[in-house]
């Protein structure tokens, strides 16, 4: 029997039907642990690289560390979504502490609403994030169809997991059509047919699921995504889809329901910039902001839409303000320098460039030879 969908976080409903949270099992990890210690060390400014070491830390089972380093990572860039999975999950692999957390159900309770919020933030910033983080997180038991389609899609395999899932819609259907199928069937076989771009599959199954699934009572304790979640996800798979105007329809849909869904804001910027309408794009992207003061690359993202509508000085000022918000990600000194540049501001543009290129973590090649390039013409 398929639980009821709405009362705990999805990772664990899905643990209590098939697979257990396991601390033997491990993260795989090639690189030698004090290398990606030595990277991060080296390229302190690069959510990338501190996100390797939380994954060595992992493998190591080092759990506190990992944390550390995945907090790290989103401090710098607070748009890393596979950062946010990752915290998601991370504690279910410290068996210590879950013990401790079983002494107290407030505690728990604050537990699944952190947990479950950060599985929330992971797909908000990116429905198609990648979620084979999960893969690692669990030892799976049964060899079910739906088990085995289960492993596949954590472990990656999204066409192996869309063959088996599908195949198990196809049993519900035998049963009383598709629409009978559990939320979690539908939900695992949306995101496996999105995975493997049958954005129609996907678009039909969140269709049914934000028909059917109500909005948990307890708002602490709701399955990370429903509702207005579903809305949100079926509107980038519209948008992935080419149906650009009912993606429009459903983000705008999204925002009036939560006003502080700042990624509906983004999204719909990002439309309006790609028609050129930078009006409507500029106005979006301070939703945006409005909707979420706190993560400063919201700030960088209207500086770069303010670029390219040809108002350098407000992009100026954006980026600036970026910065100042949060030193440990200098892309905002790149942008910096570039108005600058574009503005006749030598000596300014200049010392931003220096500034960038002294910090920029190593995989930045492109952006720094940018910077040189710049710096070139300013001799």
């Amino acid at each position: 029997m398929i639980p009821r969908l709405g009362r705990v976080p999805l990772v664990l409903v899905v643990a209590g039907l098939w697979v257990a949270p396991l601390a033997a099992q491990k993260v795989s990890i090639e690189a030698k642990l004090g290398d990606l210690q030595a990277a991060a060390i080296r390229d302190s400014n690069d959510a990338a690289a501190h996100y390797n070491l939380a994954m060595g830390y992992w493998s190591k089972k080092r759990y506190s560390d990992a944390e550390q380093s995945l907090r790290t990572a989103v401090k710098i860039d607070p748009q890393f979504a596979g950062a946010y999975l990752a915290l998601g999950v991370v504690h279910y692999w410290d068996e210590a502490y879950l013990k401790r957390l079983s002494r107290s159900d407030s505690a728990l309770k604050a537990f699944f609403r952190e947990t479950g919020g950060y599985y929330r933030k992971a797909f908000m910033i990116d429905p198609l994030v990648d979620i084979r983080i999960l893969g690692s997180s669990y030892r799976f038991y049964g060899n079910s169809r739906f088990s085995r389609a289960f492993r596949d899609l954590v472990e990656g395999r999204y066409d192996k997991a869309y063959e088996s899932l599908e195949k198990e819609v196809q049993y519900w259907g035998g049963r009383g059509g598709t629409d009978s199928a559990p939320p979690l069937v539908l939900w695992l076989h949306g995101l496996s047919a999105a995975h493997t771009d049958h954005y129609d599959v996907a678009i039909r199954d969140l269709e049914i699921l934000l028909a059917r699934v109500q909005p948990a009572a307890d708002s602490s304790n709701e399955v990370p995504l429903v509702n207005n979640e579903f809305r949100y996800m079926l509107a980038a798979l519209r948008h992935k889809a080419g149906q650009v105007d009912q993606a429009v329809s459903l983000y705008q849909q999204v925002v009036e329901a939560d006003i502080g869904h700042y990624m509906a804001h983004v999204q719909l910027a990002r439309i309006y910039e790609a028609q050129r309408d930078y009006p409507r794009a500029v106005q979006e992207r301070q939703n945006a902001i409005n909707a979420n003061p706190d993560d400063p690359t919201l700030l960088v993202d209207l500086g770069v839409t303010l670029g390219k509508a040809g108002m350098m000085l407000q992009a100026e000022t954006r980026f600036q303000a970026a910065y100042e918000a949060n030193p440990r990600d200098i892309r905002p000194l790149f942008w910096l320098g570039l108005a600058q540049f574009d503005q006749g501001k030598r000596d300014a543009a200049r010392a931003s460039l220096n500034r960038f290129i002294a910090a920029a973590p190593s995989r930045y090649e492109r952006q720094v030879t940018m910077a040189r390039d710049r710096l070139a013409k300013l001799q």
